[in-house]
């Protein structure tokens, strides 16, 4: 029962994953250009169609979260499949960053989830252990917002510090202590996430920042882009962000369901 509970929580936190990633593939873009590139004779019309067809690619998974279960074993490594193309997503979107390491932290929840509910659906590992990689997951995707709300070694993101300014009518140095203190209460959080007695604070406090994140994201491109475009253009990446409410609802629930026999 606790298993099942955990499956369905991924399951569909999978499927919504996805359906954002094939919304962003189908009708905008992503960086294939730093993976394609014109140096190695690559065309942005090949680029383009690639684009769309990893759309309907990812789109193919939303329907295989809802038709595969565990008796589908075989077809289970799909998901290790949409985990390695989010890696590799992930890795582009670095290199579109000037390769910043704390880039790829950011979507350490999004490559976790389908492999996540790989192990979950279709091996027999030990639930205590995936919570333990969803723990880490969760870990990486706040150390790197932490990383960069700090500004250690690249600096504070621009747009950070604008949309602070615009929102809440800071100037520059009170929007990087804002920062500061925000990525401080990122590692409070992580701190907390360990701590047995103190987990539910952390799962709580995932989950109030993950909202802030989302808000915060589609805010900052309507700021930039302040017509009804801008809606559609955002939506997804509010999809995209549901791993880390979703990873830490899952977390939540196994703390509160977990048998009494399984040592966590």
């Amino acid at each position: 029962m606790l298993r099942y509970q955990i499956i369905r929580i991924l399951q569909i936190t999978v499927a919504i994953l996805l359906v954002g990633r094939a919304w962003q593939h189908l009708f905008w873009d992503a960086p294939y250009e730093f993976l394609f590139t014109k140096q190695l004779g690559f065309t942005d019309w090949f680029v383009g169609k690639w684009t769309a067809v990893t759309g309907w690619v990812y789109l193919l998974g939303v329907i295989f979260c809802f038709t595969l279960d565990n008796r589908d074993s075989r077809w289970g490594y799909i998901y290790v499949v949409y985990s390695a193309t989010l890696l590799l997503l992930a890795q582009l979107y670095r290199a579109s960053n000037d390769c910043e390491v704390p880039t790829l932290f950011l979507y350490a929840s999004q490559i976790a989830t389908p492999l996540l509910y790989y192990q979950l659906q279709f091996t027999k590992i030990p639930i205590g252990r995936i919570m333990n990689t969803l723990k880490i997951s969760l870990t990486l995707t706040l150390g790197g917002y932490a990383w960069y709300a700090f500004g250690w070694y690249y600096g504070q993101k621009d747009s950070w510090h604008n949309g602070l300014q615009n929102v809440f009518g800071t100037d520059q140095n009170t929007a990087s202590y804002l920062l500061i203190a925000l990525g401080i209460v990122e590692c409070l959080i992580i701190v907390v996430l360990w701590v047995k007695p103190l987990q539910k604070i952390g799962f709580a406090g995932i989950l109030f920042w993950g909202t802030l994140l989302m808000l915060a994201s589609v805010a900052l491109f309507f700021m930039e882009h302040p017509h009804w475009k801008s809606g559609l253009r955002s939506a997804w990446e509010l999809l995209c962000l549901i791993p880390n409410a979703g990873l830490s609802y899952a977390l939540w629930s196994y703390v509160n369901i977990k048998k009494k026999e399984e040592n966590f």
